[in-house]
């Protein structure tokens, strides 16, 4: 009776270690499981975290030749102006010179405009420059333009 007692409680306990082992084997998996999961999406959020900075670079790089195709255009528009006035005051001058040549009188030919060779007031040998800041910052992008004549 002695043996078959201890049989039963070795037969009891192989099963109980084998049970014990598939739920500790089972475990195991489980955890391996998570863990490639969370190695999955930790993979994809960094990837989705370069999509979303490459996206971000390419809407800078955008906008900053935006900004730099209106400077270019500024100083275009500002060079064009300056030669528009500088044709007016070569034109008034010679206005003003055959007005004086055909006029008999030229006590009476007042000038309220400076002559053509006088331009201490403007410097045409320096063109007007503008200066385009790009600020990059957390709410975005903000531009500075400032003009120097």
């Amino acid at each position: 009776m002695k043996r078959m007692l201890y049989l039963a409680c070795i037969a009891a306990s192989a099963c109980l270690v084998g049970a014990c082992t598939k739920s500790v084997e089972r475990a195991q998996r489980d955890v391996q499981r998570a863990h490639d999961q969370a190695v999955r999406d930790v993979q994809n959020k960094q990837e989705d975290l370069r999509q979303t900075q490459q996206d971000s670079s390419e809407r800078v790089a955008r906008q900053e030749r935006r900004v730099e195709d209106a400077a270019r255009r500024g100083n275009d528009n500002i060079i064009k102006q300056e030669r528009e006035l500088e044709d007016a005051k070569r034109a008034e001058a010679r206005h003003e010179t055959n007005d004086t040549t055909h006029h008999t009188d030229t006590t009476t030919n007042t000038t309220t405009t400076p002559a053509i060779n006088d331009r201490s007031a403007t410097n045409n040998n320096r063109p007007a420059h503008v200066d385009v800041n790009i600020n990059r910052g957390a709410g975005g992008v903000s531009v500075d333009v400032n003009r120097t004549p």
